[in-house]
């Protein structure tokens, strides 16, 4: 509990001046900047200047730090840190827990999944669900949607900070309308998986 608290703590100090909404999101969005595709060399060099020059980029670097810590062995403090900072249970915002999900996963993914088999999680969240069968076998293909632009965002981070494969879709479940996508692979590069 007391690392959530340093996290918890770090991102007041980040969020100082503005809202903690606001201050969430543009610690998604400032993460996931570097591995976005660009158009051009140009529009590339723009976004990482913009990286670089974000008038609080030291907190962001701490932030980040705190949490790539925290995600060892495939956690998610993003979502803790966005359930006891942002939502605090408005409108029913909470995630399952990550043993309830670990519990879920092993009772519905058989235990010597193959490589490659894909897992769909329709409302992911901040992709708890997909991080549980991660556990069991990091080299599934993991899919998940969810309606919530912050929570896909949460979900696309939480990939990147394990090293997953899969996608991310930012969409509507039921009725199937599909907005905007996100595609994460990764490299073997020294023995290491990077996204």
């Amino acid at each position: 509990m007391t690392e959530i608290t340093q996290l918890l703590t770090a991102f007041e100090c980040f969020a100082y001046g503005q809202s903690l909404h606001t201050a969430f999101t543009d610690l998604l969005d400032w993460t996931l900047l570097p591995f976005k595709r660009y158009a051009d060399k140009l529009e590339q060099q723009k976004a990482l200047d913009t990286y670089r020059n974000h008038p609080k980029v030291k907190q962001l670097v701490e932030l980040i730090t705190i949490i790539g810590e925290l995600s060892e062995d495939i956690h998610d403090p993003l979502g803790e840190l966005y359930m006891n900072a942002i939502s605090n249970g408005h409108n029913g915002q909470y995630f399952t827990p990550e043993p309830i999900c670990d519990m879920m996963a092993a009772m519905q993914v058989d235990v010597d999944i193959e490589d490659g088999k894909k897992v769909l999680d329709p409302a992911c969240g901040s992709g708890r669900m997909l991080l549980a069968v991660a556990k069991l076998n990091r080299s599934c293909l993991l899919y998940g949607a969810d309606l919530d632009i912050t929570y896909c965002n949460m979900a696309l981070v939480n990939m990147l900070l394990n090293s997953l494969q899969g996608e991310i879709a930012h969409m509507n479940s039921i009725s199937n309308e599909f907005y905007t996508g996100y595609k994460v692979d990764t490299v073997l590069f020294d023995g290491c998986y990077y996204p």
